[in-house]
């Protein structure tokens, strides 16, 4: 199970097989590459736009249509 609309962002961690994806359902998501969930991410209150990891892969920052910001650990 994926995504509730549509995927506006995806990015490859830079030290592991994990993938991001950000989505206009409000929540990121978090996947191994065999397709498994890892987790799901909830704080956005309208579309995120934007992902990117941080150079170590410990953080991952989005970017939401609803004016904010989030670091994710």
């Amino acid at each position: 199970n994926g995504h509730g609309d549509l995927v506006t962002g995806v990015a490859w961690s830079p030290v592991s097989n994990a993938l991001a994806s950000s989505s206009a359902d409000t929540t990121l998501r978090v996947w191994e590459a065999d397709g498994r969930l890892i987790a799901t991410l909830n704080g956005h209150t309208d579309k995120v736009i934007c992902l990117a990891w941080s150079p170590t892969g410990e953080l991952l920052a989005s970017g939401g249509d609803d004016n904010t910001v989030r670091l994710w650990r």
